[in-house]
């Protein structure tokens, strides 16, 4: 076993992930997100495969020919939580896992409507960084790797949800919303974002963008009007920005950073 990331479980003499495709239903009555998440490697392999996982509830997961995997949770260790261990009988280029967040997900902020500065719809945050993805996501949870992605999110019709990715889409039925997104740039986990609340949007240029909450969302817009001429000033100084866009997401005044708590 060779774990160059004394934070993470990832051994880099096993499979590598390259990207991964995760399809989740967000759940307010009970905090939780339901979600069913494939791994896709750099290369097919056989063998064992350890994933930091935090506080997750592993429901099944199977190789690429739907063949059922044997794995094991182990016992949660301080700061780095369960591994996740799973035996690849066959080789295989990716695995697919279907779990359960916790209410407890330290890389999610679940709020009430009261909690919101428009005190009518619940409000949902995460915040990745450090090593929190693995509450959201069984996974290689490093820097070491960085990946692209894709993302299907399904949630309340009246909500709006914005992902640190480039949006691909939303769908609505009489109940619920789906929402596409897809990363295409390779990034470390730690970098990705994802908020479900009832938002506004701003244009600052034809691609910059503000998010805020209705009551605050045009005052958001007149303390972020310089950022395109920021943008600008990098370009010139280091060349073209290689992102599709550059959204800005404003948050609440008091929110949970991970690994500790707010109150109000």
């Amino acid at each position: 076993m060779a774990r160059l990331d004394p934070h993470s479980y990832c051994d880099d003499t096993q499979a590598q992930t390259k990207s991964f495709a995760l399809h989740a239903r967000v759940d307010f009555p009970t905090q939780t997100i339901h979600a069913e998440v494939t791994l896709v490697f750099r290369a097919a392999t056989s063998g064992r495969l350890d994933l930091d996982t935090r506080d997750l509830t592993i429901e099944h997961v199977e190789d690429a020919s739907g063949q059922a995997l044997t794995f094991q949770l182990h016992p949660a260790e301080p700061h780095l939580g369960q591994r996740l261990s799973i035996e690849l009988a066959a080789t295989t280029p990716s695995v697919t896992l279907r779990y359960r967040t916790s209410p407890e997900a330290s890389a999610l902020q679940w709020l009430e409507p009261a909690q919101t500065k428009g005190g009518t719809q619940p409000f949902l945050f995460s915040q990745c960084q450090a090593i929190h993805a693995r509450s959201l996501i069984p996974m290689q949870d490093t820097p070491r790797l960085r990946v692209t992605y894709t993302a299907v999110m399904e949630y309340p019709r009246e909500l709006t949800l914005v992902m640190a990715a480039a949006d691909r889409g939303r769908t609505e039925t009489e109940t619920g919303a789906t929402h596409r997104f897809e990363m295409p740039q390779p990034i470390p986990r730690t970098c990705s974002h994802s908020r479900s609340a009832t938002s506004r949007r701003r244009d600052l240029s034809p691609r910059c963008r503000v998010w805020a909450e209705p009551a605050v969302v045009d005052a958001a817009a007149y303390e972020f009007a310089d950022v395109e001429a920021m943008i600008g000033a990098a370009e010139a100084l280091f060349g073209p920005y290689d992102w599709e866009r550059f959204d800005i997401l404003t948050m609440r005044r008091r929110f949970r950073m991970a690994g500790w708590r707010t109150r109000g």
